[in-house]
């Protein structure tokens, strides 16, 4: 008897996903889940070989190499994610109008107060839920594939294939409980690629309401302590407003509180990022990715230097006294043309 008792779960886990689920309602289904609880444990591997760029090491890491991933949710403003590494760990937490950050390297806990509607990507936003969101928000053709067995679960699969010519993402393979809809593991495949360059999956996950103890921070007597405001990028960057389009694409105003600062163009897996950069900082990238195949390009007001490692592309805008960086998972002429146009912006703020 204790023999097919220990032996019935295995046999469970070894048997053949058979979900299948409407594409469409499954994914109406995976939007609606981020009122869902949940907590477990996940890792993302990515494949693109980015070079080190001065103060952003730790954003190409994200897609150059494996990213471990504990995550308790409640909801979108309570929750908590643990980065591991080999060297330590960074823990995020978020409560209403704050965000705390643990490093437990430097045994430093830090509050950042107020709203960060800019900010660099964290491994947060490998999980599976966070990347399956934003990539179902595309307007793309969805497909149903077939099921596959994720963190013990019998998940339901979908293809998005992305509408707009000019992104470089082929498809994107999404797999979630169709119970729940909770997402469980996300592909992410460049266009005229046999495989992936961004896999995020669960290993183990429950939908669970985390205990409140779990998602609260508590600094340690012995741990250092700092708050901060959260920073007004838009404020610090914007010394010249943004052009309402770039490229034939809109800017969207209502995520940078008014075009000022950091902009992103266009919508879906097609869209790009523009951020002004201070002129020491914009050497530093220039250097840095001319040293791994950037070439130069020639633009009406100025210069720019772009690279391109499938289906990142990353440009920066040099004219007079400015620079601006330029990213998205798009076709390089599409950057290139944004360039061209940020080139010949007014020289003076208005």
């Amino acid at each position: 008897m204790a023999a097919v008792l220990v032996a019935a779960p295995l046999a469970l886990a070894a048997l053949p996903a058979s979900a299948r689920m409407d594409p469409a309602a499954l994914r109406a289904r995976m939007l609606a889940s981020i009122s869902l609880p949940y907590q477990g444990y996940a890792e993302s591997t990515g494949s693109l070989g980015l070079p080190d760029l001065p103060n952003l090491s730790e954003v190409t890491s994200l897609l150059g190499g494996t990213t471990r991933l504990r995550s308790w949710y409640v909801d979108p403003k309570h929750w908590r994610v643990d980065e591991i590494s080999g060297v330590g760990e960074r823990d995020t937490y978020a409560v209403p109008g704050s965000q705390y950050v643990w490093d437990n390297g430097q045994n430093q806990y830090t509050q950042v107060v107020g709203d960060q509607p800019i900010r660099l990507p964290r491994g947060g936003d490998l999980l599976p839920p966070d990347l399956a969101r934003r990539v179902l928000a595309d307007e793309g053709k969805v497909v149903a594939l077939p099921a596959e067995r994720v963190a013990g679960i019998d998940a339901a699969g979908l293809r998005v294939t992305p509408s707009d010519p000019q992104t470089a993402i082929g498809h994107v393979d999404v797999w979630a409980d169709p119970d729940t809809g909770l997402p469980l593991r996300v592909e992410v495949t460049a266009k005229g690629q046999p495989a992936p360059f961004v896999v995020t999956a669960f290993q183990s996950v429950s939908t669970q309401r985390p205990d409140n103890d779990v998602i609260t921070p508590k600094p340690s007597p012995d741990s250092g302590f700092t708050a901060t405001g959260a920073p007004d990028v838009v404020g610090a960057l914007g010394q010249f407003p943004l052009p309402p389009t770039l490229a034939g694409r809109q800017l969207q105003t209502d995520r940078v509180g008014g075009g000022r600062g950091l902009g992103f163009y266009g919508a879906g897996l097609a869209a790009f990022a523009v951020v002004p950069l201070p002129r020491n900082v914009s050497d530093g990238v220039v250097n840095a990715i001319g040293k791994v195949g950037g070439k130069t390009v020639t633009l009406p007001g100025g210069q720019g230097t772009l690279l391109t490692i499938a289906p990142l592309s990353v440009l920066v805008e040099r004219s007079y006294r400015r620079s601006f960086l330029i990213a998205g998972v798009v076709d390089p002429a599409l950057l290139t043309q944004a360039a061209a146009e940020l080139s010949t912006l007014p020289r003076r703020r208005p």
